[in-house]
């Protein structure tokens, strides 16, 4: 399936798979998720993206006036399930 998805959409799916818990392998195939969806330096400095830590929690900020183009990705049936898993959870 292809998505094409802005930086707001790619961020918050990160997030969200970032933060589930499973077991050893299910973590190796989501962090190829993640790797799809991250943004590279580029892209982060173009919308002014800075990680803040706030009462010992990671916190991600960007500049909401600026933007990048949005980005086709392209996961497979394994990579689906797993993220409409996370949006079910």
């Amino acid at each position: 399936m292809k998505l094409t998805l802005d930086h707001t959409q790619r961020l918050n799916l990160h997030a969200l798979l970032g933060a589930q818990r499973a077991d050893v392998g299910s973590i190796r195939a989501i962090w190829a998720v993640l790797d799809k969806l991250a943004l590279d330096a580029d892209e982060e400095e173009a919308i002014e993206l800075k990680r803040e830590i706030v009462n010992g929690q990671e916190r991600t900020v960007w500049n909401p006036s600026l933007s990048i183009r949005e980005k086709a990705v392209e996961f497979s049936d394994q990579e689906v399930a797993r993220i409409k898993a996370s949006l079910d959870t």
